[in-house]
C-alpha cells in the first residue's frame, strides 16, 4: 500500500470515528432531553 493511500485511509478512519462519536452523543442527549420532559409532564 502506498504511503499516500495509507495516510488517506488513516485520516478517513479518524474522521469516521469522530463523526460516529458525535452522532452517538447527539442521540444520547436527545434521549436524555426527551426523558426529562416526560418526567416533567408526570409531575404536573
Amino acid at each position: 500500500m502506498s504511503d499516500s493511500l495509507f495516510a488517506a485511509f488513516d485520516i478517513g478512519l479518524v474522521f469516521a470515528l469522530a463523526f460516529g462519536l458525535g452522532l452517538w452523543q447527539l442521540i444520547a442527549v436527545r434521549r436524555s432531553i426527551r426523558r426529562d420532559r416526560a418526567r416533567g409532564d408526570e409531575r404536573d
